[in-house]
Parts: C-alpha cells; sequence; structure tokens
C-alpha cells in the first residue's frame, strides 16, 4: 500500500515546482529523507527535476523517477504561489522547500516546520 505525497521547491520568482512521490510519503519516510538528505536548494532542485517518483532514497541519482528509470511519461506540477501550492494539493502529506531553505509539511491543514513535525 502506499502513503502518496508531493514534494516542492518555491522558485525565486514565488512559484512553486512539484512533483508526486508514492511510496512512504509519511513523516518517517519522505519526511525524515527530505530534512536529513536534502538540506540544499541544488539538492532540492535535483531532486525535483527528476519529475514524478516512485520513491524517495538519499540521493535523486538512487531514487526510482518513473520517466528516468521506467521511461514513462515526464511530469511536473506548478502552483502560483506557496498558499496555492497547499490550497490545492490533495495528497495527504505536502512537503515544500521555501526560498530561505526551510522544509514544511501540511496534512491537510496548515503548513507547519517539518523539523517540529518530526520531534
Amino acid at each position: 500500500m502506499s502513503t502518496r505525497s508531493r514534494i516542492a521547491i518555491e522558485n525565486q520568482d514565488g512559484t512553486v515546482t512539484s512533483i508526486y512521490c508514492h511510496f512512504d510519503g509519511y513523516l518517517s519516510g519522505v519526511g525524515k529523507l527530505l530534512k536529513e538528505y536534502y538540506t540544499t536548494q541544488p539538492k532540492v532542485q535535483a531532486l525535483i527535476e527528476l519529475g514524478d517518483i516512485s520513491s524517495l532514497d538519499m540521493t535523486p541519482t538512487s531514487t526510482t523517477a518513473y520517466h528516468r528509470d521506467r521511461g514513462e511519461d515526464f511530469n511536473q506540477s506548478t502552483d502560483k504561489d506557496v498558499e496555492s501550492f497547499f490550497n490545492e494539493n490533495y495528497q495527504k502529506y505536502s512537503y515544500l522547500f521555501t526560498k530561505d531553505n526551510r522544509w514544511l509539511v501540511s496534512t491537510y491543514g496548515a503548513p507547519t516546520d517539518l523539523q517540529l513535525a518530526l520531534k
């Protein structure tokens, strides 16, 4: 069974680019990996550039991406701003890397700092 999530980055112009992740979207899965291994804009950007993923791993290279690894269509989503991303996303877990290098998470509610959510 899967726990779906969205992983996103806030771009410099305020828009948000996100990808779908099919497996392990809960805090102790995707949340923990993002907090521990995806700590800079370049690392998060490299992940987002993969397009939708099946499962997240410690690096973009070891992450299973639908397009790169399975030859499926490339998919990414863009929202006009952070508020739209959190309000229009229907996955149980939504993760956003902000312009000030912080991870936020939402589980069908107001976003909170990922660091606090993992405690």
